[in-house]
């Protein structure tokens, strides 16, 4: 499916990856890969994201939402400015899967708590945003409260702020993972030129 997708995005015009979509990248294979798994694994069906550009991850969240026959995806994104770049909003989505997805355009600050509050209680969430680290800690403190046990929240770039680590180090009875992405093309901006994403798993039973 990976190479359907960027086959796809090619045919449009559209190199995937590293500052594909202004300064902003698509997720990566490795990035992609663990959302499809937990996804798919956990049975989602209320999963929510913050960050769409081309819609790659999107994409796939949804593909995995469709082979579990239930489920859907509520993606928060601020549009950029550019009329150009507006256009190519959730491209990597095109027409596929439009029951069960919801694009909500504005900033996470403004749009997440009342859509969390509206659902009450989600699956898996996602952070690929703004990645400063008082962006990082608002969503990730707010969607914590909402994901079910069991649950899990992934943040991708978690070597560009420090929000990941100071979250888990708040939580530090819960299990995470830091994981090396594996990147379209070499990112020249990231140490290791690939970037590193997170996961948190939510226990099942929380200890009183």
């Amino acid at each position: 499916m990976w190479s359907e997708v960027m086959n796809e995005l090619e045919a449009k015009g559209i190199c995937a990856g590293p500052q594909s979509f202004g300064s902003w990248n698509d997720g990566d294979a490795g990035l992609v890969r663990a959302i499809w798994c937990l996804t798919r694994h956990l049975r989602a069906k209320d999963v929510i994201e913050t960050g769409v550009a081309h819609g790659v991850t999107s994409r796939f969240i949804l593909e995995a939402l469709e082979r579990n026959k239930a489920g859907h995806l509520w993606s928060i994104d601020l549009p950029p400015i550019e009329r150009f770049w507006q256009s190519h909003i959730g491209v990597a989505v095109g027409d596929r899967c439009p029951a069960r997805w919801s694009y909500i355009k504005g900033s996470s600050r403004l749009r997440l708590p009342k859509l969390l509050s509206q659902l009450g209680e989600i699956d898996l969430f996602i952070h690929d945003s703004m990645h400063t680290e008082r962006n990082v800690r608002f969503e990730l403190d707010r969607a914590w409260t909402r994901v079910r046990p069991g649950g899990a929240l992934v943040v991708d770039d978690v070597d560009a702020n420090w929000g990941f680590r100071s979250f888990t180090q708040s939580f530090s009875s819960q299990q995470s993972m830091i994981c090396e992405a594996e990147p379209i093309r070499p990112d020249p901006r990231r140490f290791n030129k690939k970037g590193l994403f997170g996961i948190i798993l939510k226990k099942t039973t929380e200890l009183v």
